[in-house]
């Protein structure tokens, strides 16, 4: 069971438990249980449900939907939420947003056994079936996709699949049939998604309409007339009952940052200094190019560091977004613009090219200052990046693990990071070959794609953990891969392709090469012995790849995405 579900079950159960104890009448009990029962139901409600969309939340994904048998899902992705949004205005879409969702659940519903879940800020619905093939959810979903010109201001595609990345490759061949390619151009105005006022939301439950049924407890008790004793005893595990469920529902699930019921809260009549706007950039490449499981390891990531340089002590309360999942809001109570600043800009120094995506912040006495400022500073970085001339010497050709392969090798990297006190990489993936001194992209480009279709899917073991010690710079570990036919076939085809068009490869034979995947960075001042015996012994994992990806080195620790190369088969 999830440990968060774990205390919040175990805290109405103790309460229960206490008024079974209570000196009181079984009508008395039966009062305080009808009370407590609709308590229970309404915390569900808003731990569980998104309160733009009601439908189910990340929360409800591990409270609710049993893994283990899911026989089949789907995933519905708005096609240019941000374009949506202005246009039509953040209102109308969260109207649209909501009627959207309606729809996917009128069609599958929980007691069918299916689940329609949005996460905070996400322009995608999953939809998780333990009733329903594949097939039977793709003949549901094709009829409102058909219609949905008619029935819709937001158009979507969708992909069904046994797993996560089979939805996601069919979502984007039928997004490629039907959709024109998007490119974003980066203006002031363009980012209406960032809630200005996302704690004047009046979807909210407000905080007084969340301490009535708890009130009411505590008076109805009250009334008893019972020993001061176990009157006060009674009430403080009331207390303690709503303190637990209030820190749950007002957490935002996947980041642990305060989600919008807690900005309507905590900042109701508050006397706030300085606002801070964080934005992370090119997240939708980043969920094409990564996946979206290292995406949302990423955001769990920044959203620690933003914890620890802004914590709830010193006066800072932290915000997701609840329409723009990319974006957080630091409020201080106590520091004023340039301090706030201050500390920002030293977070955002100490953060550089340590997630993978890269961030801009802005602040300002409200919202609307932050928000201009953070568009002041988007523009000064774009310039900054144009004005780095690279000639893009140093490219290279990368394979990583789909989704689901991700989930199991990030953990192996976090498991072997707390052991060696390191720090786990984001961004796994296993270097093919180098392809130096590109003069003619488009050449290059041509006879990558040639290659690319002559390749079929192949699985890519790794197992053994080896420590890798580089001059004057931090040590890593890497997890080893086995050589198999394909990939050392690939590495000698690259290798082959950019020699003859006049470029430069790895220098090392093909039998000298050791494939890896580097998984964790050691500290400046690690120790090279591991003090556990069963260091490194594991039965090792596969996984699968299906593309590859040219990237281009721009700085000493960015590398961006030229291109990538779906394999034909």
């Amino acid at each position: 069971m999830d440990n968060e579900l774990k205390i919040f079950l175990q805290s109405f159960k103790e309460l229960e438990n206490l008024f079974h104890a209570l000196p009181i009448s079984e009508t008395q009990f039966q009062q305080l249980k009808g009370i407590l029962s609709g308590i229970e139901k309404n915390a569900k409600h808003l731990a569980l449900y998104d309160s733009i969309t009601h439908a189910l939340n990340a929360r409800a994904g591990k409270w609710l939907i049993p893994a283990e048998i899911i026989k089949g899902m789907a995933k519905i992705d708005i096609y240019d939420l941000r374009q949506a949004n202005k246009v039509y205005g953040v209102s109308v879409v969260d109207s649209e947003l909501h009627k959207l969702a309606y729809q996917f659940m009128s069609i599958f519903t929980i007691d069918k056994g299916d689940f329609v879940r949005r996460s905070p800020g996400s322009d995608e619905f999953r939809i998780f079936s333990t009733s329903k093939t594949p097939h039977e959810m793709k003949r549901l979903l094709s009829k409102l996709y058909a219609n949905q010109e008619m029935d819709s201001l937001l158009t979507w595609d969708f992909g069904v699949g046994l797993t996560e990345t089979e939805a996601e490759n069919e979502l984007q061949k039928q997004r490629k049939t039907f959709r024109p390619v998007v490119i974003r151009q980066t203006i002031l105005e363009s980012h209406s998604e960032i809630p200005r006022h996302m704690e004047e939301s009046s979807s909210y439950q407000s905080w007084n309409e969340f301490n009535m049924p708890y009130d009411r407890l505590i008076d109805t008790i009250c009334s008893f007339a019972l020993p001061a004793t176990i009157e006060q005893q009674a009430t403080e595990q009331v207390k303690i009952t709503k303190s637990i469920v209030e820190s749950i529902i007002t957490r935002e699930p996947l980041t642990g940052a305060l989600n919008g019921l807690g900005a309507k809260w905590y900042l109701e009549g508050a006397v706030v200094k300085s606002v801070a706007l964080t934005d992370m950039l090119n997240m939708h490449e980043g969920n094409s190019r990564y996946g979206s499981a290292a995406i949302d390891q990423d955001l769990k990531r920044f959203s620690n560091v933003l914890i620890k340089h802004f914590p709830k002590d010193e006066g800072f309360l932290l915000f997701r977004s609840e329409r723009a999942g990319d974006e957080f809001k630091i409020v201080s109570k106590k520091d004023d613009v340039a301090e706030l600043e201050a500390r920002l800009c030293t977070a955002w120094q100490n953060d550089l090219h340590r997630g993978l995506l890269a961030w801009n912040y802005g602040v300002g006495r409200n919202s609307a200052e932050a928000h201009v400022n953070l568009y002041k500073n988007r523009l000064k970085d774009i310039e900054s990046t144009e004005m780095f001339s690279s000639n893009g010497r140093s490219t290279f050709i990368i394979v990583r693990p789909e989704s689901e392969d991700y989930t199991r090798l990030y953990q192996l990297s976090e498991e072997t990071a707390r052991v060696v006190e390191g720090t786990p990489i984001l961004d796994l993936h296993l270097t093919v070959q180098a392809i130096r001194n590109v003069k003619d992209y488009g050449a290059l480009k041509k006879r990558l794609e040639e290659y690319s279709r002559t390749l079929h899917p192949f699985e890519i073991k790794v197992k053994h953990i080896a420590r890798m010690n580089i001059n004057n710079q931090q040590g890593r570990l890497w997890l080893l891969a086995e050589k198999n036919t394909f990939l050392e076939t690939m590495y000698i085809d690259i290798s082959r392709i950019a020699q003859e068009l006049g470029c430069e490869s790895y220098p090392y034979k093909a039998q000298d090469w050791l494939p890896h995947v580097k998984i964790v960075e050691l500290s400046e001042n690690a120790s090279p012995q591991i003090k556990d015996p069963k260091f490194g012994a594991s039965s090792g994992i596969t996984f699968t790849v299906s593309r590859f990806e040219w990237t281009v080195q721009k700085e000493p620790e960015r590398w961006d995405l030229l291109d990538q190369f779906p394999f034909s088969g």
